[in-house]
C-alpha cells in the first residue's frame, strides 16, 4: 500500500467516525454513542474488581510486634544442673527456698494539692501602737444653759483600721441619724455599738469612722439631766489590724492617742438695771 492509499484510508475512517457520532442521522448518532458508553461500562465494571484485589493483596496489613518472653530458668534447675557434685547446706537451701518476691501496696489516692484552710486572725490592737493626729479644741463654749450641742467636726490620722472610744460624764452621744441608733456589726462598713449611750464605739477604716461620726451636722451630745456646762469628754483612738468594736481595746489606748475636751459656758449675766424716766 503507497502513501497515497494510505491517506485515503485514513481520511476515510475519519469521514466514517465522525458521520456516526457527529452525522446527520439522528437515530444513527444515538444508537453509536449508547453502543459507545455500554463499551465503556463494560471496561469499569470488569477492570475495577481487578485493580482492588490486587491492592488488597499488596497490602501486608498491621505487622505484629509482640514478641513472646522468654522464659527464665529457675533457681531449682540451676542449682539442679550445677557440675559440683557436692551441693553445701547453704545452697540446698538457697535452692529450696526461692528468692522472696517484693510486695507491693497501693497508697490510697489522695489529692494533689493539700485544700489549704484559710487561717482567721484574730482581732487584736497593733503593737506597738502608731502616734494618730487627733483635732479637736480642748474647750467648746456653750451657752451655760445648754443641754445640747454639736460638737464641731473631728480629724484623726494614723492606720488603717481604728476604733474610737467616746465617753462621757452624764453625757449622751447621737451619731448621724438623731434620736435613732445607729448600732451596727457588720465588718464590711462601720461598727457602731452604744449610739445613744454614754460609752460610745465606731470601729472600720479611718476615713469611713470619720465620716460617720461628723455626718449628720456633727456628733450631738446632749444630757438627760441638768445642762452639758463643765462636762468632759474623752476620746481614745486605738489602731487594729482590722475593723473591731470590743470594748476591752478601749483600754490599749496610750496617752498620745488620747484626747479630753470640756463644755464650757459663756460668761453671760443677767442684771436689772433701775433708771429713771420721763413721761410725756
Amino acid at each position: 500500500m503507497n502513501r497515497t492509499d494510505r491517506e485515503d484510508f485514513w481520511f476515510r475512517f475519519r469521514r466514517s467516525f465522525h458521520d456516526l457520532f457527529y452525522g446527520e442521522r439522528t437515530s444513527v448518532r444515538i444508537f453509536s454513542r449508547l453502543v459507545l458508553l455500554t463499551f465503556i461500562a463494560g471496561f469499569i465494571a470488569t477492570v475495577a474488581p481487578s485493580v482492588a484485589e490486587v491492592l488488597t493483596q499488596d497490602d501486608p496489613g498491621p505487622v505484629s510486634t509482640y514478641v513472646e518472653p522468654t522464659p527464665e530458668a529457675s533457681s531449682e534447675s540451676t542449682t539442679a544442673q550445677s557440675p559440683t557434685p557436692e551441693a553445701s547446706v547453704s545452697d540446698t537451701a538457697t535452692a529450696q527456698s526461692p528468692e522472696p518476691t517484693p510486695e507491693y501496696s497501693v497508697a490510697p489516692a489522695s489529692s494533689d494539692t493539700a485544700t489549704a484552710e484559710p487561717i482567721i486572725e484574730a482581732d487584736a490592737p497593733l503593737a506597738p501602737q502608731p502616734k494618730y493626729t487627733i483635732k479637736i479644741p480642748d474647750t467648746l463654749a456653750i451657752d451655760p444653759r445648754a443641754n445640747s450641742y454639736f460638737i464641731p467636726s473631728i480629724y484623726l490620722s494614723g492606720s488603717k483600721y481604728t476604733l474610737v472610744c467616746i465617753n462621757g460624764n452624764g453625757i449622751n452621744f447621737d451619731l448621724s441619724n438623731k434620736r435613732i441608733s445607729d448600732d451596727s456589726s457588720d465588718t464590711k462598713t462601720v461598727m457602731v455599738l452604744g449610739d445613744g449611750g454614754s460609752n460610745l464605739r465606731i470601729a472600720g477604716r479611718t476615713a469611713e469612722v470619720l465620716s460617720v461620726l461628723n455626718s449628720g451636722g456633727g456628733l450631738f451630745a446632749y444630757t438627760n439631766s441638768g445642762g452639758l456646762r463643765d462636762r468632759s469628754v474623752s476620746i481614745s483612738v486605738i489602731a487594729t489590724n482590722k475593723a473591731s468594736i470590743d470594748s476591752a481595746f478601749c483600754g490599749r489606748a496610750s496617752s498620745a492617742n488620747t484626747k479630753a475636751f470640756t463644755f464650757r459656758g459663756l460668761g453671760l449675766q443677767v442684771d436689772t438695771k433701775k433708771g429713771s424716766g420721763r413721761l410725756k
